[in-house]
């Protein structure tokens, strides 16, 4: 039963930050309209083009089954980690808040829910093998909380990795003293990758990122 709030309860989640899907269609113009818009200047920032991938901005509110969740910030420009063999893209950083029901609150045994998530990609791109455990990162908020991701809400990202292999999930890290909103930055720390004769092949991670 554990399993399948545990499934539902990701799931939910997930809603609030969800790519959308692209379903528009282009209509062939005549030429002379076509030429007058290539005249026209158009120019878009590139974090405009980034808000049109998501269903829900910062700021918005989504309600579903679970609850109504709030999304307070979002960072998807973050460099590319690179450790030894092993490189990493943590593909958004978010806060956000909720207020559950149902299945959801009785599980959590709360109603009420504020917490930090983090999509990764991790990549292996030595031809061995290499132990790099990237879901138990640590982190430290700007609010003065020290975290370990939530292992129920967490997806499993496998930490011994197969040459050429890449894996990805989401971490959840939950508040416990501070509000999502308030949260300006946020360190994350993880120990250095190692192959199969326990050396260290890279170094230790410790970045900082601001909301």
């Amino acid at each position: 039963m554990k399993k399948i709030i545990t499934a539902v309860l990701f799931s939910t989640l997930l809603l609030l930050i969800g790519c959308s899907e692209d379903n528009s269609t282009t209509d062939v113009e005549p030429n002379d309209q076509k030429n007058e818009a290539n005249n026209e200047e158009v120019t878009e920032s590139e974090s405009d083009k980034n808000d049109e991938e998501y269903e829900t901005q910062e700021g918005e509110v989504s309600e579903n089954e679970g609850g109504t969740f709030t999304l307070h910030s979002r960072q998807d420009q973050i460099d590319t980690i690179n450790t030894g063999p092993i490189v990493m893209e943590i593909e958004q950083l978010n806060t956000a808040s909720g207020e559950l029901s149902g299945d959801l609150a009785d599980f959590l045994e709360s109603d009420h829910i504020e917490y930090i998530q983090m999509d990764l990609v991790v990549e292996n791109t030595s031809d061995e093998d290499i132990t790099f455990y990237s879901s138990q990162a640590e982190i430290a908020t700007s609010t003065g909380e020290q975290l370990e991701s939530d292992m129920w809400m967490s997806d499993h990202i496998e930490g011994d990795l197969m040459s050429g292999t890449k894996h990805s999930g989401s971490l959840f890290f939950i508040l416990e003293n501070s509000k999502a909103e308030d949260v300006e930055s946020i360190r994350i720390k993880w120990s250095a990758p190692y192959n199969e004769d326990w050396e260290d092949v890279g170094e230790a991670v410790d970045i900082e990122i601001s909301l």
